[in-house]
This record gives structure tokens, C-alpha cells and sequence, in this order.
């Protein structure tokens, strides 16, 4: 390989651990994508556990009801893959705009209806850095 002045980038004993890093670095982001996602889904309304499900023993995808806080209605999709706010009554539609969740941890709320979608299992931090 040469650069637009001609000079050589790699020199042939380079390309290999060029290589293996490439490989490497690609290994680690298809490790930490296809992790285990957290293992129950938990919905609550104004604090109280309304919904559990574990989402390994889910064979598809599933929609549930819930009613909210005001008879707000929120429509939570859980799948095995993860959970989301399919559909929600409130104006502003954040926890719908949330999206998948798919790790431990995770949460979506919709505020108006007081109700929180949340993902449990192996690997919730209460924290992170960067």
C-alpha cells in the first residue's frame, strides 16, 4: 500500500498484525453487540410491578395493554430480543421514541402515564463511564 506521495504505509511483515488487529477489533464490537441482553423485562405504573416476563422464554414477540396512571394507555412490546413502547396516548411519545431495549439496565418511561419499562438481569451497572 503507498500513500499520495508514494511512500509505503505497510511493509509486507506489517499486514499480518495489521490483520490480526483488524480482526481483533471486529471480534470485540460483534462480542459486545450480540451480548446477552437482560433477561426480564419489568413494567410498573406509579412505582408497582404490574408486568414481568423473562424474555428467553419468550417464542416470539409479544404486545401487552397497560393502563397508566389517568387510564393513560401504553402498548409494550417484548420480544426475545428485547422490549419497547410500541405505542403510548401521551402527547410527546418519548418512551415510544426510546426504542429497543436490549441490555440489562435499560429503561424507557413514560412520564404522563407514570409507567416504567425496565430490563433486568446479568450485567446491569449502576453506572458508566466513558
Amino acid at each position: 500500500m503507498r500513500d499520495l506521495a508514494g511512500r509505503k504505509l505497510l511493509a509486507r511483515r506489517e499486514l499480518p498484525v495489521f490483520l490480526a488487529l483488524l480482526l481483533a477489533a471486529g471480534g470485540l464490537l460483534l462480542w459486545t453487540r450480540l451480548a446477552p441482553s437482560g433477561s426480564a423485562a419489568v413494567v410498573e405504573v406509579d412505582g408497582r410491578e404490574v408486568l414481568r416476563q423473562e424474555l428467553g422464554r419468550l417464542a416470539g414477540p409479544e404486545e401487552h395493554a397497560i393502563t397508566g396512571a389517568g387510564g393513560l394507555r401504553v402498548t409494550v412490546e417484548l420480544s426475545p430480543r428485547g422490549a419497547r413502547v410500541a405505542d403510548a396516548g401521551c402527547p410527546d411519545k418519548t418512551c415510544v421514541r426510546t426504542g429497543h431495549l436490549t441490555r440489562a439496565g435499560q429503561s424507557a418511561v413514560c412520564l404522563p402515564g407514570r409507567v416504567v419499562l425496565r430490563l433486568e438481569g446479568p450485567g446491569a451497572a449502576d453506572a458508566e463511564t466513558y
